[in-house]
């Protein structure tokens, strides 16, 4: 009887069981809450919902047993990796379990793909009407998205920077000079506060919410799904739904403000000022601001932004991958399409809940690529990258270059398995970038306001792979297929 548990205790350590045991715990229990919403609003998938908490329990239960009253070593960088890596995998396919159940999703690979645009806050959907849905399917696509985003934030502040420095480089694109700091000495404090800010942020925005006039559901579901930059909606128009300039607004502050840093948060609520993050955030707002701008100003035909709100709503949505939308930018013209491919692979802040190759990393390329021009011209002068004041060490530099070099090819890939299935270009690209960016609607026939759902079987369970690739910064999903992660300690 105890040889499996000495396999997974030597395979799988305290850390990675730890994380598992969180995730089926946290889905239980928004199960159970959608059980309680069908009960009481439309009683549609009640038993759905409640057989998925059952088995979340039964998951939770298990794997509970098997660290529990057993202390915790020091998380390795070889921990931070197969934690965040195996969590992901799983959580997602478990979040598609009510989602076959209760018929939202009539195929298996539909139901993937949907639970996994969830957990991963991608916000692409392949359900063509989104207001037919049970309210508990609904509700259940929000939760998805707020879990997703607090697992993702704890992992990048409070674990990471623990885990050693190759987790390091590889979940914040830093070393260990040059780390994305955290909010506190400890692993668990820091846990608790990121926790603390994440729940003050979502409170905060569905307060706003209600005073620009969402009523208290839509509020609900749109705070969870925009404090993680997620994207699904009650709405099978998403933004558009509401035609408000006051809700546009609102959600254009709460998406610019979802794509900083939670460590920023934190230093600004202790009046730290900003530090060494200074030159990302500023860096990030007027990338914002000028693709809006732009937006204002390229796009045309009787849906583009015709201001500037407009055309920042676009960028911010776009750029920090929440994905809402309030128009098809296929109809705004060749222009206004390139900036959307654009934003789309920017990402935010470093730390945040964004998807996307993120500011820093950029910032970090532009300054070895002119580091390099200046190497050319005079080769024995010594040149440092720095972000900001701050000196950036060669192994990150190569880091940021190893990053987008395999987004890259992995876009390549996803493009080529969907125009084998029959997708145009544009279409392939665009859809391969949005669920690799964990950004949502796409171009083409996968953009605006078109769904996933006319996508085959393997596409589906291809883009599932691509949105936990780019949700959990590419290597840790790589990490996953390692023989050296597997080989037991």
């Amino acid at each position: 009887m105890q040889r499996p548990r000495l396999l997974l205790g030597r395979r799988i350590g305290p850390l990675t069981r730890r994380a598992m045991t969180a995730g089926f715990a946290a889905m239980t229990v928004a199960a159970l809450v959608c059980v309680v919403v069908a009960l009481v609003r439309d009683g549609r998938a009640t038993v759905d919902f409640a057989v998925t908490a059952v088995a979340g329990a039964v998951l939770t239960a298990l794997l509970y047993g098997t660290w529990a009253r057993r202390p915790m070593p020091s998380p390795t960088g070889r921990d931070g990796l197969m934690a965040a890596g195996l969590t992901w995998l799983l959580v997602s396919l478990f979040a598609a379990i009510p989602l076959l159940l209760s018929g939202a999703t009539p195929r298996v690979a539909q139901a993937i793909f949907e639970g996994t645009s969830g957990i991963t806050t991608t916000g692409a959907s392949v359900l063509t009407d989104v207001d037919g849905q049970p309210d508990a399917v609904l509700l259940w696509r929000s939760l998805t998205h707020w879990i997703g985003g607090i697992g993702i934030v704890v992992l990048l502040v409070a674990i990471a920077p623990a885990a050693g420095g190759a987790a390091r480089r590889v979940l914040l694109g830093e070393a260990s000079r040059a780390t994305e700091e955290t909010v506190a000495p400890q692993m668990r404090q820091t846990a608790r506060i990121t926790g603390a800010l994440y729940l003050t942020a979502t409170a905060v925005i569905l307060a706003l919410l209600v005073l620009v006039g969402l009523s208290p559901w839509d509020a609900v579901n749109h705070a969870m799904s925009m404090v993680a930059t997620g994207g699904f909606s009650t709405r099978t128009a998403s933004a558009g739904a509401f035609d408000s300039s006051a809700v546009e607004a609102a959600m254009t502050v709460v998406m610019v403000a979802s794509g900083v840093s939670y460590v920023v948060w934190w230093r600004l609520v202790l009046r730290r000022g900003l530090g060494p993050h200074r030159a990302e955030l500023r860096a990030y707002l007027l990338f914002v601001v000028a693709v809006g701008a732009l937006l204002a100003l390229t796009a045309h035909g009787s849906d583009a932004p015709g201001n500037l709100l407009s055309g920042v709503f676009t960028a911010a949505s776009l750029t920090t991958g929440t994905g809402l939308t309030t128009a098809d930018p296929d109809l705004w013209g060749d222009t206004a399409r390139i900036l959307v491919l654009v934003a789309m692979a920017s990402g935010a802040c470093v730390g945040s809940t964004t998807g996307g190759i993120k500011v820093r990393r950029w910032l970090i390329v532009g300054g070895g690529i002119r580091s390099e021009l200046q190497r050319q011209v005079m080769p024995q002068r010594i040149v440092v990258v720095r972000v900001g004041r701050r000196a950036v060490p060669e192994d990150t530099v190569r880091a940021a270059f190893a990053f987008i070099a395999v987004a890259i090819a992995a876009l390549v890939l996803g493009t080529l398995l969907l125009t084998a299935q029959g997708l145009d270009l544009v279409s392939a690209w665009s859809g391969s970038a949005a669920c690799l960016f964990n950004v949502g609607p796409a171009l083409g026939s996968l953009g605006g306001l078109e769904s996933y759902g006319a996508v085959d079987d393997g596409s589906l369970l291809g883009l599932s792979f691509l949105m936990l690739l780019g949700r959990l910064e590419l290597f840790t999903i790589l990490a996953l297929f390692s023989r050296a992660l597997w080989r037991a300690r």
